[in-house]
């Protein structure tokens, strides 16, 4: 773990650019999101529920910056993760899946 990372930083990390992006400041949203993203791959591991939104949020973000691409990817590993750590009929699963 760095020094100064915890669930609740990355948290606050995600959370701050959660409302970034909603003001409109894209890019320092989705530097945000990947530090978060980062952090809880690290300290969480790629399966737990925080990594998993912290995937989605980064992806929509991407997608709504045309890189579909990319946002298409993190997309298909959230919905993935969610199937193996929540299974199928879970809220969040299903929303992964819109």
């Amino acid at each position: 773990r760095k020094s100064g990372e915890s669930p609740e930083i990355l948290t606050s990390l995600n959370n701050l650019a959660v409302l970034l992006k909603a003001e409109g400041q894209w890019p320092e949203a989705e530097e945000l999101y990947r530090q978060a993203l980062q952090g809880r791959r690290r300290l969480l591991g790629n399966l737990h529920p925080d990594t998993l939104t912290s995937i989605n949020n980064l992806a929509t973000l991407l997608s709504g910056t045309g890189r579909s691409e990319e946002a298409e990817g993190l997309y298909q590993e959230a919905l993935e993760g969610c199937r193996k750590t929540l299974g199928e009929d879970d809220l969040d699963t299903l929303f992964s899946e819109d």
